[in-house]
């Protein structure tokens, strides 16, 4: 019994549900630095200051004629400093699809957390621009490979998208390869998990020696997307101006081959058509801005609806949503589980959908998607023997061990374009 009359103590805090814990990387090539910075190993950063205390600097880029504290740099400007930003640099002999190897080793020890990987190239003194369908020849080969990481990052439950830079693009833009017909050996490359970015501040481009010249900003879109909510475009025109007037960053766009927006400005339309990501400007409007966030894959809707992750923001949605799925049906795994003639009771599958639907639900109350479904396969004895023959999913709780669950996820609206008609009226 206690005289104090009224006692309000503390709750405790479980999970968080409701904030933002992405975390991003960077793989890129650079030069160690003596008792500081070191190649092959995983930098975990929060701010440019920490780059700064390990010796990348912007003395540092200009000493080794590399960009990567410039890349740092611009992913902070945008996200924000206190964003965790996972960055390994590897040697400037290592080319852009031999990076992979090392992306594996800086996702497992980031713990799984990074959600987006930019990968930046700084070629070595002397090398030699080869181009292949308009792209550099490093870069179009690293495409493949990207998405194959992207994948294994997937089967390993880390998933993840990528952003390649796309340096040293061709000068006749118009016969840059279409990325939405990508082909490798005659077939159709579906790298959804793959953007890549031809965009550059010009101005900044033209400080660099001749192999920099031809660099893109990838760690200014991989702030932009960090800057914000994962289902937002990079492009979002109310909050993504990509100039700083006074510090004289990005007053000038171009791509990747070093020309400025006014210079390649008739074959902008046919480049977003093709899926790729560069600056432009809106009439009337003061600034920079992403023209999209498209990715390496054909636009794909199927014969049931189903649409293909063929933007940024659409790979989020699928990457965030199996990642609180897993979340929340983890903890029943290897529980007991009561049936009833071999099959679950419908108290059981109401519960297992709801666990789904809950989640969908908290991210749909977040604004992130715009619903979600979850349906537990419950058949039959005869049915599931069926199913499993056919390869369809199946639930068997007593030899294979097996809930089978079927989830859908709308993902949000994006508004590309307002086509309006005004006319002339006499009242």
């Amino acid at each position: 019994m206690s005289l104090r009359g009224v006692q309000i103590n503390e709750g405790a805090i479980g999970a968080n549900v409701a904030g933002d814990n992405r975390e991003f990387g960077l793989v890129c090539n650079g030069v160690a630095v003596v008792d500081k910075a070191q190649l092959n190993t995983s930098i975990k950063l929060r701010r440019p200051s920490d780059a700064e205390a390990l010796g990348i600097t912007p003395q540092y880029d200009a000493a080794n004629n590399v960009r990567v504290h410039r890349h740092i740099a611009e992913f902070y400007r945008r996200a924000g400093e206190g964003r965790v930003l996972h960055v390994m640099l590897v040697g400037q002999s290592v080319l852009p699809v031999a990076m992979v190897e090392y992306a594996k080793q800086l996702t497992v020890a980031s713990g799984g957390t990074i959600s987006d990987m930019a990968f930046a190239f700084n070629p070595y003194a002397g090398y030699a621009e080869t181009i292949v369908d308009g792209l550099n020849a490093d870069i179009n080969a690293t495409i493949p490979a990207l998405q194959t990481f992207a994948e294994w990052s997937d089967a390993n439950d880390m998933p993840l998208h990528t952003i390649l830079e796309g340096r040293g693009i061709t000068d006749t833009v118009l016969s840059l390869a279409d990325l939405r017909d990508f082909k490798i050996e005659g077939n159709v490359l579906q790298a959804q998990k793959v953007t890549l970015c031809i965009g550059q501040d010009w101005r900044y481009a033209e400080t660099q020696d001749e192999i920099g010249k031809k660099f893109a900003d990838v760690g200014t879109l991989l702030g932009v997307v960090a800057s914000h909510a994962w289902n937002r475009n990079p492009g979002e025109v109310a909050t993504q101006n990509l100039s700083d007037v006074a510090r004289g960053i990005w007053l000038v766009g171009g791509l990747s081959n070093h020309k400025k927006y006014d210079e390649v400005y008739d074959a902008l339309e046919t480049l977003n058509d093709k899926g790729y990501v560069f600056p432009i400007r809106y009439q009337g409007t003061a600034g920079w801005y992403w023209n999209d966030g498209h990715c390496c894959t054909p636009i794909i809707i199927d014969a049931d609806g189903n649409i293909n992750q063929h933007t940024i923001y659409y790979s989020h949605t699928m990457d965030m949503s199996k990642r609180m799925l897993r979340q929340v049906y983890l903890p029943e795994v290897k529980k007991p589980v009561e049936l009833e003639e071999g099959i679950l009771p419908q108290d059981m599958v109401d519960y297992y959908n709801a666990l789904g639907d809950n989640g969908f639900g908290l991210l749909s109350g977040r604004g992130l998607i715009s619903g979600g479904r979850t349906q537990i396969v419950n058949l039959s004895v005869e049915e599931t023997q069926e199913a499993k023959a056919n390869n369809r999913p199946y639930t068997e709780l007593l030899i294979d061990k097996i809930l089978g669950v079927q989830f859908a996820v709308t993902p949000t609206g994006m508004i590309n374009e307002i086509i309006g008609v005004i006319n002339l009226r006499r009242n």
